[in-house]
């Protein structure tokens, strides 16, 4: 089942979602960040000036429009700028970060790590009488390469990030199971995870007594699983 951001509710709301009961899917790995489902409810549209973007997904989300003043309509389908992204369904709208947006997160934060250090190593330098003051115009992208490689630090997720030896962050993968409710709304339950460079033998975590598995299907034992992913 791929992974989005957003979805055309348009699309969506035709659709079955009882096929994808049960599902096992592997997505890029993602965490809750603090604050996070605070930001999704303070958004709305009337705030975000200049973001066309946001209005036109609200429109097709809520079925709802912006009037047009030289145009006349129904007023009871005009948006409100007060309706609330977390009343929306999941097939239309997912509360939860996906983890594209968790790994532009984290490399924000890890851009920002580094060049902290960086100025830090400047002002060291700076202290000891050998060079003038750095502005952020001065800086390279070349400069920051390897402060990137050293920095350690905690999300706001508490989640420990580093670059490994191939400037890789080990972030791995999530096994998620989708299950369906009649009214067309899911959810993507975290049922285990892929670590590429865990020992052998450990590179897969399922918690087998977690998963909800579509109801023509019987169980498929977790030693065929693995053997099936990692052969």
């Amino acid at each position: 089942m791929p992974q989005a951001d957003f979805v055309v509710a348009g699309l969506q709301r035709g659709w079955d979602f009882q096929f994808f009961h049960g599902t096992i899917s592997f997505t890029i790995h993602s965490n809750e960040l603090h604050g996070f489902q605070n930001f999704l409810q303070d958004i709305k549209p009337f705030t975000e000036q200049g973001n066309s973007f946001l209005k036109d997904f609200w429109e097709q989300a809520f079925d709802c429009f912006y009037p047009d003043p030289q145009e006349p309509g129904d007023i009871s389908e005009t948006c409100t700028g007060e309706e609330r992204l977390e009343s929306l369904s999941s097939s239309v709208f997912d509360m939860s970060m996906t983890g594209h947006s968790y790994s532009i997160y984290n490399a924000v934060y890890a851009i920002a790590h580094a060049i902290h250090v960086l100025y830090l190593s400047k002002s060291n330098h700076r202290a000891m009488g050998k060079g003038k003051i750095m502005g952020f115009q001065d800086l390279w992208p070349w400069q920051v390469h390897p402060f990137l490689q050293v920095i350690i630090f905690n999300n706001s997720a508490g989640e420990r990030l580093y670059f490994n030896d191939k400037w890789e962050m080990e972030g791995g993968f999530d096994v998620m199971n989708v299950i369906t409710f009649p009214n067309t709304s899911f959810n993507r339950v975290k049922i285990g995870k892929v670590i590429p460079n865990a020992p052998e033998g450990q590179e897969l975590i399922i918690h087998e007594n977690m998963i909800v598995w579509q109801t023509i299907f019987d169980e498929v034992s977790i030693s065929l699983f693995q053997a099936l992913l990692f052969s």
